[in-house]
């Protein structure tokens, strides 16, 4: 068979042309990537892309999820917080009940218990990071003081409607297809939500059984309960103590400290017993904010266990195995020396020198 000289350079030409290319291809797949251009692989191209969209994802859902600790954190402390000065109403509660304090101990502990209930306000209205209230969705406030002095829960207005939902509002998405509550309903912490005890009020009745007159000295000083007006010097205090009552007591009336010590005693009895239905409002709270929690660190663990499977996916598509590719980079050139010889040998044959 013969074969003419152009297709014989033409042939050597295409061949170590093709050589030199795959040669220029393992250098730059070494400095940079195997896969740099769509055409390479479409196939693999098209999963790269969404491997590069999923770490997107998961690189927000993991900042949401940082984000997330830090508010459950604040509000467990803020729930906490609460917790401490609620024991500090009991401890307060169970010395009113000494038949040993006087009037005057009873006004320090009213004081005290007024002390309380403010900075009880104020924890129910703290706010996140982000501004929002912890226990009260996205408003400003939680609670505020209705026109009569009544601490109530702003998420719900005067017909018991609901106006602020928490597990619609204090949300954020943790994964493609699940969400985590990071606020907390004031309203069954607090009270104001049906069939929660009000802490507000607890600390309002004992703050007017403490100022209750339990002698008929203190009731002719004119010592007067919370809501009570006083007529001739004698006071409503005895007859509306424990509910802010508004009557007036009969100046011709006898005072009797029976009666009197026995509604004061109903009505710290009342209060410690309510107390406990109060720590449990709490407790049931913090409880939930500490599942809330543990669920983010198992979100964040199969987020980081994903992570890795799609990093191995990335870095099987994109990535180059260097000890291979050196490999096959000294192959080829071998090849590609080995070709140029021999085409160089072939190149200088001729009839002359076949004639020698």
């Amino acid at each position: 068979m013969q074969i003419s000289t152009a297709s014989f350079y033409n042939r050597s030409a295409a061949q170590m042309s093709r050589l030199n290319a795959d040669l220029n291809r393992y250098q730059t797949e070494m400095t940079t990537k195997k896969l740099n251009v769509a055409s390479q692989d479409s196939t693999a191209w098209m999963m790269l892309g969404g491997i590069k969209k999923d770490d997107a994802d998961a690189k927000a859902f993991s900042a949401n999820i940082t984000l997330s600790r830090g508010l459950l954190a604040q509000a467990d402390t803020a729930l906490g917080n609460v917790d401490d000065r609620l024991v500090r109403v009991r401890e307060l509660a169970t010395r009113a009940a000494s038949e040993t304090l006087n009037d005057k101990d009873r006004a320090s502990i009213a004081t005290e218990l007024g002390q309380l209930r403010d900075g009880l306000m104020a924890l129910a209205n703290t706010r996140d990071v982000r501004g929002h209230a912890i226990f009260g969705g996205v408003g400003d406030v939680a609670f505020a003081k209705d026109a009569d002095g009544a601490i109530k829960y702003t998420g719900i207005d005067a017909t018991g409607a609901t106006l602020v939902d928490i597990d619609a509002t204090a949300r954020i998405r943790i994964g493609d297809a699940s969400e985590i509550q990071v606020g907390i309903d004031g309203s069954r912490v607090f009270g104001g939500a049906p069939g929660s005890t009000d802490i507000f009020k607890i600390i309002d009745d004992l703050k007017t059984a403490m100022e209750m007159p339990l002698t008929a000295q203190a009731a002719a000083d004119g010592t007067t309960g919370t809501g009570g007006t006083t007529t001739g010097g004698t006071t409503g205090g005895t007859t509306g103590g424990t509910t802010g009552g508004t009557g007036t007591t009969d100046p011709a009336a006898p005072f009797d400290p029976e009666a009197a010590r026995s509604k004061y005693a109903l009505a710290i009895s009342s209060a410690l017993n309510k107390l406990d239905s109060a720590e449990a409002q709490i407790t049931s709270a913090r409880a939930a904010n500490g599942a809330r929690a543990a669920r983010l660190e198992i979100e964040s663990s199969q987020l980081e266990s994903v992570g890795i499977d799609r990093e191995e996916a990335r870095s099987s598509l994109e990535d180059v195995d260097i000890a291979t590719m050196t490999v096959q980079f000294q192959k080829t050139l071998t090849i590609l020396n080995a070709t140029q010889a021999t085409i160089s040998k072939l190149a200088n044959l001729s009839l002359f020198n076949y004639l020698k």
